[in-house]
């Protein structure tokens, strides 16, 4: 996972302690302030950290308050001086590192670039939340395991005029640094949330009027003739499996993209951007009609 990485023990992440106080606080990052060091704390097991210029430089943007340290390579102050700001604005720690620090954080294999971000476990929206808003359509996804996929996901839903996902708990990877990067900011106009029971879930949805679209390669109904004139709830399944068979007995249609070529089906990713695209474009279409 290329711009992830956990530590339990949080080894190179240093003390809240060596915190800047008074005027320095505000100006850029000063010669005299501690270099991170082995065993200079011990933090909170669910930080994680992520590394490289763009895809911190788009978490500042989006969320500067997710960020509880900044590590930002020694001499290289002047370049990430408002990057440095937005953080302490929001209460971050900013901490001078050497390079090799820097490398040892972000992996051997790794590109920091001269930059490592420290976050907080992504706070998710209560489901009643984003269920009391009726958005519409509403992607469900149930069993995406690779973070990338889910940036893609989110960034196509996004694009498409999403504004509400949500996540099952079980065997479905979460908001995580990865699916952050991958997202290039959607993830920060979303409203996520996780459900525990899914099949539970489709049936409130159903309840509150929605019809339930799962995408399955074999499904039934072709992606072009789902009918989009009520609110619609897709469901994506998991890379290899693809639904649940629990799902497919829930959902009022399952639909398939039409495939042309000699492989069987797309990646869940694109198959997302597919059908969410189609469901707009369906709905302008009638709208102009």
């Amino acid at each position: 996972m290329k711009n992830r990485r956990r530590s339990p023990h949080h080894s190179n992440l240093p003390s809240r302690t060596s915190r800047e106080a008074g005027p320095a606080a505000a100006g850029p990052l000063r010669g005299h302030e501690p270099q991170p060091r082995p065993g200079d704390a011990r933090g909170d097991e669910s930080t994680e950290i992520i590394f490289g210029v763009e895809p911190v430089r788009e978490l500042i943007a989006a969320a500067a308050s997710r960020i509880t340290t900044l590590y930002v390579k020694a001499g290289l102050q002047a370049r990430f001086g408002p990057q440095i700001e937005a953080v302490r604005a929001s209460g971050g720690l900013v901490v001078p590192a050497a390079s090799e620090v820097l490398a040892r954080m972000a992996g051997s294999e790794a590109r920091h670039q001269g930059m490592i971000a420290a976050v907080r476990e992504y706070a998710y929206i209560p489901l009643e939340q984003v269920l009391a808003s009726k958005p519409d359509p509403l992607l469900l996804i149930d069993g995406v395991t690779d973070p990338r996929n889910l940036g893609a996901i989110l960034r196509s839903a996004e694009c498409a005029g999403l504004d509400a996902i949500v996540l099952a708990k079980d065997h479905t990877v979460g908001l995580t640094p990865a699916a952050i990067k991958s997202s290039a900011g959607a993830w920060a106009h979303l409203k996520v949330a996780r459900c525990g029971n899914v099949a539970q879930t489709l049936e409130s949805l159903k309840a509150e009027g929605y019809w339930v679209a799962a995408m399955d390669p074999r499904g039934e109904t072709a992606l072009y003739d789902l009918d989009t004139s009520r609110r619609v709830a897709l469901v994506l399944g998991s890379e290899g499996r693809g639904i649940r068979e629990i799902v497919r007995k829930k959902a009022d249609f399952v639909v398939r993209i039409p495939m042309f070529g000699r492989l069987a089906s797309l990646n869940v990713a694109v198959a997302a951007a597919l059908a969410l695209f189609e469901i707009a474009r369906s709905r302008a279409s009638r709208a102009r009609a």
